[in-house]
C-alpha cells in the first residue's frame, strides 16, 4: 500500500512509519519539519496539517492516510491553535484525500473523548464527556469526521481512539520511569483508579490490520492493551522494572491545591507546571477498556504486558545513556 502518515515525527508516528516501512508498504511521512534522521525508502513531506496548498500534491495515487497530527500536550499556546489543528483542518484534508482518490481515511481520536469513565470497563458507546481542551477538541474532531461520512463517496473512513500508548521514546513513559528510579516519584491518593495502557508495537500492528480493511469503514475502535490494572498496580510494575522506590505519597486534596497553584504560576511564566489538574488525572481518571469490538472485527489481540513493554522501555532508556 501506499500510506501517508501524518503528525510522522511525534512518538506514534515514527514508530508506526517504521513499522509501514519494515512491512513493505511506502510510507509518505507528513509533519512541520522532516526528521534528522530519515529511514530508507520513506518519503518526507514537511507541511502545516492547516495549509492544504502545503500538502495537496501528495495524495494523488495514496491507498491510504494515518491522521495522528494533533495540538497535544503544547505549552503556552491559545486555545484558538488547538482547534485549528484538531478540528477546523480535517474538513479539508477529508475532502482533499476524498478526491484524491485516497480508498481509506484513519482519524486518530483518543479514548479522552470520555473523559473519566463512570461504570468500567468502558466501550465506543460510552458516553462522550471530555475534561479538558484537548480532549474537547478531539470530541469535536469526531464529530467533524462523522459528518463528513455522508459525503465521503467511496473512501472508507474509520475513527480510532487509542488508550495510553507507550513505549521507548514516549515522553511521559520515560518520565514515570526515571522518577521511579530515582526516588523522585510522587503518588496522588491510593491508586485505586483503573489505566489500561497499550505498548506501541500492539498499537502498530492494529493499525496496519485496520488499512484497507472494508469491515472498519464508518465504524470507530478502542485500541487498548492486553489487560487494565489500578494506578498503584502500575507504579509497582514501575519499582519492579527499575528498582527504585515512590518514597513520598500525598493526599489528593493536597495535590489538588498543588496543581491549582502552581497552573497560575506556570501559565503567568508561559511554560510548562510541574503539577497540574491534567497531571493529577493519572491518579483519578477511571480508563478501562472493554475492546471487544476490534477483537471480533480486525482480529486484535495485543500480546505484551505492562512488566513486559515497561522492560522494554527501560532497557531502551539505559542504552541511550
Amino acid at each position: 500500500m501506499r500510506v501517508l502518515v501524518t503528525g510522522a515525527s511525534g512518538f506514534v508516528g515514527r514508530h508506526l512509519v517504521a513499522h509501514l516501512a519494515r512491512s513493505g508498504h511506502a510510507v509518505m511521512a507528513m509533519d512541520l519539519a522532516s526528521p534528522a534522521g530519515r529511514l530508507p525508502g520513506v518519503a518526507y513531506v514537511a507541511a502545516d496539517v492547516r495549509e492544504p496548498a502545503a500538502w495537496r500534491g501528495a495524495l494523488p495515487g495514496l491507498d491510504a492516510v494515518v491522521h495522528l497530527a494533533s495540538a497535544h500536550l503544547q505549552v503556552g499556546l491559545p486555545e484558538s491553535f488547538y482547534w485549528s489543528v484538531n478540528v477546523e483542518s480535517l474538513q479539508p484534508l477529508l475532502r482533499a484525500a476524498r478526491d484524491a482518490g485516497v480508498k481509506h481515511f484513519v482519524h486518530t481520536s483518543s479514548v479522552g473523548v470520555h473523559g473519566s469513565l463512570e461504570r468500567v470497563p468502558g466501550n465506543e458507546d460510552a458516553p462522550i464527556r471530555p475534561e479538558n481542551l484537548y480532549e474537547r477538541t478531539k470530541a469535536a474532531g469526531e464529530e467533524k469526521v462523522r459528518a463528513f461520512m455522508a459525503e465521503a463517496g467511496a473512501m472508507g473512513v474509520t475513527i480510532v481512539r487509542p488508550a495510553w500508548i507507550y513505549g521507548p521514546g514516549d515522553a511521559r513513559t520515560e518520565k514515570i520511569l526515571r522518577a521511579v528510579a530515582r526516588g523522585r516519584f510522587v503518588m496522588f491518593g491510593r491508586g485505586d483508579n483503573y489505566r489500561h495502557p497499550i505498548f506501541i508495537d500492539d498499537y502498530v500492528r492494529a493499525q496496519e490490520r485496520m488499512l484497507l480493511e472494508p469491515k472498519t469503514f464508518g465504524h470507530t475502535y478502542i485500541l487498548a492493551g492486553p489487560a487494565s490494572l489500578r494506578g498503584r498496580e502500575l507504579v509497582a510494575v514501575a519499582e519492579r522494572v527499575t528498582g527504585g522506590r515512590v518514597r513520598l505519597r500525598v493526599p489528593l486534596p493536597v495535590g489538588y491545591a498543588a496543581g491549582l497553584a502552581a497552573e497560575a504560576a506556570g501559565s503567568l511564566l508561559r511554560m510548562a507546571p510541574p503539577i497540574s489538574r491534567r497531571t493529577l488525572a493519572f491518579f483519578t481518571n477511571q480508563n478501562w477498556f472493554d475492546v471487544g469490538r476490534a477483537r471480533t472485527e480486525l482480529g486484535f489481540a495485543p500480546t505484551v504486558s505492562l512488566d513486559d513493554g515497561f522492560r522494554r522501555t527501560w532497557a531502551a532508556m539505559r542504552e541511550r545513556g
